[in-house]
């Protein structure tokens, strides 16, 4: 009896030195991949969005919400021209919405990502209508995007 309980207990001890450094392994790997998945997420939900504008400046046209600004806008009517300020305000949503989920962390990916990001909003804001409508509503966002965008 006495041998195979020294047996018993060499095992135990063996079991127990392998298990937990590989139970925190695949505590670690997990841990991993759940933060992976989630930068993933980040990506295709602001992907998402931008597409839904995209799509949105295609059946409005003649509004100057598209990437790319007209070199000469034309005048608008009183009813284009609150199309135009809904979908600049959509658009200022999405950029609070990156600004929120890229700013304030600490993975190289997103960081990365939101340079992006940056670069589409300094480009936005030397538009005298995106400038317009943002001033009149900047208030109403969070107040760390406001400082930020206005740097």
């Amino acid at each position: 009896m006495d041998i195979t309980s020294h047996y018993l207990e060499l095992a135990t001890f063996l079991i127990t030195i392998m298990g937990v450094p590989a139970a925190l392994f695949i505590y670690l790997r997990e841990q991993h991949n759940q933060r992976t998945e989630r930068e993933y997420g980040t990506y295709d939900a602001l992907d998402d969005k931008y597409i839904e504008i995209q799509q949105l400046c295609l059946e409005h046209p003649s509004l100057d919400v598209f990437d790319s600004p007209f070199v000469n806008p034309p005048a608008l009517t009183e009813e284009q021209k609150k199309q135009e300020e809904a979908i600049l305000l959509i658009r200022i949503s999405i950029f609070e919405r990156a600004f929120l989920m890229y700013q304030r962390t600490r993975s190289q990916a997103k960081k990365d990502q939101w340079e992006g990001w940056e670069i589409e909003i300094n480009e936005w804001l030397a538009r005298d209508n995106f400038k317009a409508v943002w001033a009149e509503h900047s208030p109403y966002f969070d107040k760390s995007f406001v400082q930020s965008f206005n740097a």
